[in-house]
């Protein structure tokens, strides 16, 4: 076995190293993988409601531990403590009500065309789900990734960010500590996904890989995946066969979200809303508010508002609960968000606000101030010559915005886009609405909605590159698979007897 190395886990704001911890090895990620397999039919044993009723009460030993949680999120994660706040309430909340998911896996009776009911369809667990989660969720979207599987009855194994682990360790010691029952189907990988993932590739004993990561790495995932394939092939028939089994792959990935103003709205109401949407967690959020599209009437007088409510952001220490803005989650997203600036600098866009960096030279305490930068219609028409930060998501507090002369300019200006998770419009015109709702191309379609929506009934997902498979899903559906049964007894038992 090879050696194991250890990760120094520092607080992302002063540079304190919080905890020393064992790193995985592809040895010790292979021994997890059987462990789980093995305990699988421990969750099977139980059934949906109690499961349920298990992570309801696992909410309430996270609620009894929300300081020490908290703490660690803003500590390892950068988050301003007051956004860790609800970032633990998702998962709390969710936990809580999980039995709402019941709906997608009960079993359901077909009616068939001549009106009989022999036919059943009975939703069964995939099997062992290897679960890859961000760095910029330290607790919500791991552990739903966690909660999901647990409550549809697969044994999941969940690899969070190395950069931000120890919020997830203690969440599993948590569980530890209530003697969950069959926690031996659960477990964490601590390692870096570059090679981690390939040894989840490779294991035969995995069901599903579900990950929550840029589009890009999304398809490089897929890449691997054949070239895993390509070695298993086997010509003695004469054609090729690829041995190796067919996976579950279920992407959560990039958005680059459409904020649409018209000009029959409060638009000191919405600049604030906006911002929020916009700025949160620095921005690092996949359904973060990216590209806004102002009408054209009222685009200089929106301008003013919402540098007025960007300039009202506070950034520095995130333990403060004043702070807006924590320290960047890496210095990779602070020179992303230079080189997407600088990018639309060369295409002469104009800087409304920020477009500074606080760097102190060490992987530690980086900021990027909250940017505005005008992006010019006719620029982003063809996404092949667009600027850098159109056309992909900016993972940081880096935002665009563009003038619509219309109700149509705005629409084909949101559209354009390679991702599609949501989009987001303002109107108090009734017919408006009916078009937003019917032209937006994104699988979540929020109309004056106030920002941060998000609760076990928000479904996830996004079409085009933002989700595969495509659409707004709920984990539990895509965890399972229907299996379709015909019991023709009623009618045929006497020809057979």
């Amino acid at each position: 076995m090879s050696k194991i190395k250890e990760l120094e886990i520092k607080n992302k704001y002063t540079g304190e190293v919080l905890r020393t911890i064992p790193a995985d090895t592809p040895e010790t990620v292979q021994e997890k993988i059987k462990e789980v397999h093995a305990s699988q039919n421990l969750l099977k044993e139980m059934d949906f409601f109690e499961r349920a009723q298990l992570l309801s009460n696992y909410a309430s030993k996270l609620r009894f531990k929300k300081k020490q949680l908290k703490d660690l999120i803003v500590a390892e994660g950068g988050l301003p403590i007051k956004y860790s706040e609800w970032e633990l309430n998702i998962v709390m909340t969710g936990f809580r009500f999980c039995d709402w998911y019941y709906q997608f896996i009960e079993e359901k009776t077909l009616t068939s065309i001549e009106g009989e009911q022999f036919v059943r369809i009975r939703y069964i667990p995939h099997g062992l789900a290897a679960c890859i989660s961000p760095r910029n969720t330290p607790i919500s979207l791991p552990l739903y990734q966690w909660g999901a599987n647990y409550l549809v009855g697969n044994a999941a194994i969940v690899k969070p960010s190395t950069a931000c682990p120890l919020t997830m360790i203690e969440a599993q010691s948590m569980m530890e500590e209530m003697n969950l029952p069959a926690l031996e189907a659960l477990n964490l990988v601590i390692a870096p996904g570059n090679w981690a993932v390939d040894e989840f590739l490779k294991s035969p004993l995995i069901k599903t890989l579900m990950t929550i990561t840029s589009s890009h790495t999304a398809k490089d995932i897929l890449v691997r995946y054949a070239n895993i394939l390509k070695k298993t092939v086997d010509k003695s028939m004469g054609v090729a066969m690829y041995t190796h089994p067919f996976k579950n792959f279920f992407f959560e990935c990039a958005g680059n979200d459409a904020g649409i103003v018209m000009d029959d709205v409060n638009l000191e109401q919405v600049a604030k809303w906006n911002v929020m949407a916009s700025y949160t967690n620095s921005g690092q959020q996949c359904f973060s508010m990216k590209r806004l599209i102002v009408h054209s009437n009222i685009y200089d007088e929106y301008i003013e508002c919402l540098i007025k409510e960007i300039e009202k952001l506070k950034y520095g220490d995130p333990t403060d609960p004043n702070t807006d803005i924590g320290p960047l989650g890496s210095r990779k997203i602070l020179m992303m968000m230079e080189v997407m600036v600088a990018d639309a600098k060369k295409y002469g866009c104009k800087i409304y606000t920020g477009a500074e960096k606080i760097d102190t030279g060490e992987d530690y305490g980086l900021f990027y101030k909250p940017t505005l930068v005008e992006i010019k219609p006719e620029l982003c028409e063809d996404l092949t010559e667009a600027p850098f930060l159109w056309r992909e998501e900016a993972f940081g507090p880096v935002r665009s915005i563009t003038k619509a002369e219309n109700l149509k300019d705005a629409i084909k200006l949101a559209n354009a886009s390679n991702y599609g998770m949501r989009a987001v419009a303002y109107t108090s015109n009734l017919e408006t609405i009916k078009t937003f709702k019917n032209k937006l191309e994104a699988a979540n379609i929020y109309i004056n909605a106030r920002p941060m929506l998000t609760d076990i009934t928000v479904a996830l997902g996004g079409i085009k590159d933002s989700a595969y498979p495509p659409g707004c899903k709920y984990y539990p559906q895509e965890l399972v698979y229907g299996k379709y049964i015909y019991d023709g007894t009623p009618i045929n038992l006497e020809k057979l007897k």
